[in-house]
């Protein structure tokens, strides 16, 4: 009985472990064992990742857009004058600000002094203006302005020190003149965009206003047109890692609409010496511009751009011709696979300097032509004046490759 029951439990046992060894036996790998062997190294690849293509370099643009003679006659002091005695010239831009704005930078002619209440205002023959003319540049979009040309001593050393003053209080960039020799010699460099660019100025004369200025100091307060400094500064310049180099110059005959054969002669050395751009002042109307292929001495070849004058940006002349001017815009690129430096798109916005009566007295606005051509805001004779300008301006300047904006 014994014996039954001890086999019976024997039997019991045995199929237990077969019913264990055969449920063990059915069951699968586990979900995580799939992809541990090396059959999942070769399922992996059957769909591998797609390469994430490199990044296309990008061309780097500076746009820079440039005016030309900004100039302060009495009656346009005069209109700046409030009830208060103080001075506002805000709204001489406000309509051509939209068209400075934006830009990475902005330059012009500065064509009068900084004075102050003490030692007087004033425009031709010695231009002496408020500073708060400086305020409204800067309100307008100037960013940089020169101060090399033949005005430049009207205020005499005060003048060109205070004018300096005047400038720095406000952020605005400069060169033309100078406080000591030091800042004279410095090359004024901007760089914006990765692209970094030289500035320069000269002026044929100041006037017979240099006899006021002692001796020691006249060498180092303004920069008149000489080969061998222009030389040396387009050296010094290119050593100190200009890439673009521009030249401003206040040149030519006034109001010749066209360039005479000094300024021919000067725009060629200049651009044999290595400039890039070349910005004209003091003719006080508007002179051809070119651009021009020059053959480098690796044999390479690349492109200048000149503009023998640009015109006046703001005055008080009315006569045909000197009541207008242009904004010019013009683009440098940077090649991204090359690095190499080009012109790009140039274009030009054709600006007139309407006076009219207000409470009284004078008052002026800088107007973009083509807009207010068109807009109706104008009537009479400043209608008809304002689409005579843009005939003249587009037909003179041409359209040979730059492009007219409104």
């Amino acid at each position: 009985m014994l014996r039954l029951k001890r086999v019976k439990r024997i039997h019991l046992i045995l199929t237990a472990f077969i019913c264990i060894f055969l449920l063990v036996s059915c069951a699968g790998p586990k979900p995580q064992d799939v992809f541990t062997g090396p059959e999942a190294s070769q399922s992996s690849s059957i769909h591998p990742k797609t390469p994430k293509p490199s990044p296309v370099p990008k061309t780097t643009t500076l746009e820079l857009r440039a005016v030309g003679d900004i100039m302060m006659h009495d009656p346009q002091v005069e209109a700046g004058l409030q009830a208060d005695g103080s001075y506002h010239f805000n709204h001489f831009f406000e309509d051509i600000q939209p068209y400075l704005k934006g830009a990475d930078i902005v330059i012009g002619n500065l064509e009068t002094t900084i004075s102050n209440e003490e030692k007087g205002y004033g425009g031709y023959p010695n231009f002496r203006s408020p500073a708060a003319l400086i305020g409204a540049l800067k309100n307008a979009g100037f960013q940089i302005l020169t101060t090399a040309n033949n005005h430049a001593l009207d205020g005499r050393e005060f003048g060109t020190v205070h004018t300096l003053d005047t400038l720095d209080e406000n952020g605005i960039l400069h060169t033309g003149t100078a406080r000591t020799s030091e800042e004279r010699d410095r090359i004024l460099m901007v760089e914006k965009n990765d692209i970094k660019i030289g500035i320069l100025a000269y002026t044929y004369g100041t006037n017979g206003m240099e006899v006021t200025i002692p001796d020691r100091k006249l060498p180092f307060t303004i920069n008149y047109i000489d080969k061998d400094r222009i030389r040396e500064d387009i050296h010094r310049a290119r050593e100190e890692g200009a890439e673009v180099l521009i030249t401003c110059i206040h040149w030519g005959t006034e109001y010749q609409r066209n360039p005479n054969d000094s300024q021919k002669e000067m725009a060629d050395f200049l651009i044999s010496q290595g400039v890039d751009i070349i910005f004209g002042s003091h003719p006080h109307v508007l002179q051809p511009m070119e651009r021009r292929k020059v053959r480098l001495e690796d044999g390479t070849e690349k492109e200048v751009f000149l503009i023998y004058s640009l015109g006046n940006f703001i005055s008080n002349q009315r006569d045909p011709y000197r009541d207008s001017g242009v904004i010019l815009d013009l683009k440098i690129n940077r090649d991204g696979n090359t690095g190499a430096i080009h012109l790009g798109d140039i274009s030009y916005t054709p600006t007139w300097v309407y006076r009219f009566s207000q409470n009284g007295k004078p008052d002026f606005r800088v107007l973009p032509v083509g807009k207010f051509m068109k807009n109706g805001k104008l009537s009479g004779s400043a209608e008809e004046r304002i689409r005579s300008v843009w005939e003249e301006t587009t037909t003179h300047l041409g359209q040979n490759g730059f492009q007219v904006n409104e």
